[in-house]
């Protein structure tokens, strides 16, 4: 059996953090030290890091159902793959999950999502 896809597009907090050992100079020269780094994600509003940290609880519980039959990619809704899955599925509000590129589910009920998944798993036997 294939593994379902199962893509959310939410906005995802951003902020300066890079693990090249490069970046490292370059922060220096322009005089960012980790505390002005790590103030981007913390100037974000406390119910916008809430609904993201739901949001990843979440689908680390789908993923824990689901285990082998689904994979998930999660995709920034500000990025340009973001955007133009907005566009292509018509979402208008967040979060939103993309089941095999043809069922969209938007919003934070569990039960509606995990049964447009157990339909698919049915109809991919």
């Amino acid at each position: 059996m294939e593994k379902i896809l199962i893509e959310v597009v939410a906005p995802m907090l951003s902020s300066i953090e890079l693990s090249h050992t490069g970046s490292e100079l370059v922060f220096s020269c322009l005089g960012l030290k980790d505390k002005d780094r790590k103030a981007c994600t913390e100037a974000y509003p406390d119910d916008w890091k809430e609904a993201v940290g739901y949001l990843f609880r979440w689908i680390k519980e789908i993923a824990r159902l689901y285990r082998h039959r689904i994979r998930v990619r999660i995709i920034d809704a500000q990025s340009p793959l973001g955007l133009w899955k907005q566009l292509r599925h018509r979402v208008f509000k967040f979060p939103a999950f993309i089941v095999d590129k043809k069922h969209t589910y938007i919003g934070w009920n569990y039960g509606e999502l995990e049964t447009i998944i157990d339909n698919r798993i049915e109809n991919s036997r």
